[in-house]
Formats: C-alpha cells, sequence, structure tokens
C-alpha cells in the first residue's frame, strides 16, 4: 500500500471506532487492531491521536473543495514538510474587485461535518490546545486575515482593527457549525442561509467601507 492508501485505512477505522465507543477512549492500540497494522506505521504517518483527527479533516476538506471548485481559486499550505498541505483548506472566490464570495465554501464545510457527523461532534468538544477546535481557530484566522487584505485593496485600516475583525469573524463561523453540529434535533448544518450565505464576507466588505468612510470625513 502507498502512503495515502495506508493513512486512509486508518483514518477509516479510527471513524468506525468512534461509532462504537467515546473517541476519548479509542486508543492506538485499538485502531492499529482494527487495520491489522502495528503501531510502528501509525506513529510513522501521524504523531498521535491529535493529528490524525486534524488529518481526516484536512482529507475530507480537500476532496470537498476539489469537487466544487476548480484548481485556480483553492488554496494550499506551503509546508511540504506537513502531510496534510497536499489538501485545499480554503478558497479565493472573487466577486469584485475588492469583494469576496465564498457562500460555496461554508456549503463545503457544513458538508464535511455532515458527512462525518457523530465522529466531528465528538472530535469539536475537546478544547485542548492540540485539538482539531483550536487547530481550525488558527487555520482560519489566518485565512480570514487574508480575506480583509484582498477587501482592503491597499486601502489602510489598524492592525489591532484588522485582527479583531478576522477574530471575530473566525470565532462567528466556526461557533455556528461546531454548535449546529453537536445540537440534536438539527438536521442540517449549514441551516438555511439562503440569501444570506455568504453573510461573513459581505458583512466585513460593509464594516470595511464604513470604516474607510469615518476616517474620510
Amino acid at each position: 500500500m502507498n502512503a495515502l492508501s495506508t493513512m486512509l485505512l486508518i483514518s477509516d477505522a479510527f471513524v468506525e471506532l468512534c461509532d462504537e465507543m467515546p473517541l476519548r477512549k479509542v486508543s492506538i492500540s485499538d485502531i492499529v487492531e482494527r487495520t491489522g497494522k502495528n503501531r510502528k506505521t501509525f506513529y510513522y504517518h501521524f504523531e498521535n491521536k491529535d493529528r490524525l483527527i486534524i488529518w481526516i479533516f484536512r482529507y475530507d476538506m480537500g476532496q470537498c473543495l476539489k469537487q466544487h471548485f476548480s484548481e485556480s481559486v483553492l488554496l494550499y499550505d506551503d509546508d511540504p514538510e506537513d502531510p496534510t498541505s497536499r489538501f485545499p483548506y480554503y478558497i479565493t472566490q472573487k466577486s469584485g474587485v475588492r469583494s469576496l464570495d465564498h457562500a460555496e465554501f461554508f456549503q463545503c464545510f457544513a458538508e464535511v461535518l455532515e458527512g462525518r457527523r457523530n465522529f466531528y461532534r465528538q472530535a469539536l468538544v475537546d478544547n485542548g490546545p492540540y485539538s482539531l477546535r483550536n487547530y481550525l481557530y488558527a487555520l482560519y484566522l489566518e485565512a480570514m486575515k487574508r480575506d480583509i487584505d484582498i477587501i482592503l485593496s491597499n486601502r489602510y485600516l489598524p492592525k489591532d482593527n484588522i485582527d479583531f475583525l478576522a477574530e471575530f469573524y473566525t470565532c462567528a463561523f466556526l461557533y455556528y457549525y461546531i454548535r449546529r453540529c453537536d445540537a440534536r434535533g438539527v438536521e442540517r448544518i449549514g441551516g438555511q442561509a439562503g440569501p444570506f450565505a455568504n453573510i461573513i464576507h459581505s458583512s466585513l466588505e460593509n464594516e470595511i467601507k464604513e470604516a474607510q468612510m469615518r476616517r474620510n470625513l
């Protein structure tokens, strides 16, 4: 088996085990027993369970984004040492010189969580320093800062303001989906956004425009 096939075998076994017992109780021994591999093979590919959880998310997100978008709008990590860098995690889809329309990205994000909902529901409960939740925050905080730079398009905004906007909107989008993933009785994690599907970026654009107008008065 090649490296990707082995990693998929391990990840699928882990997800299956999480349907049979709580994620926190699944051990490395359980995973290698289910796969027929050994611990050395597991640790060759994954440092620990936290890194396995992150890899599963990045793989799922990468596959979803490749199905919905052309390669030209996909964003990748630039760290060749990171095994997740082969998978896209975000997009840059412009709808104007200073406008972004990422509505379909958020649909993909919801689709990924829905695809393995029980697994992600358990994985996102953990708020430890190496958890998926904190990884997503760091990953998409930087993506949101990049989006703000695109919307600003060489216009000035103090760094403190940029940091606030990036943190506010990153937290808003992540908390919304994490909460809905865990909520009982919620069938569609993506909800019924309708005309508000691009609310994050349209709101960002409007706030930046208003800030620029106030500075020019």
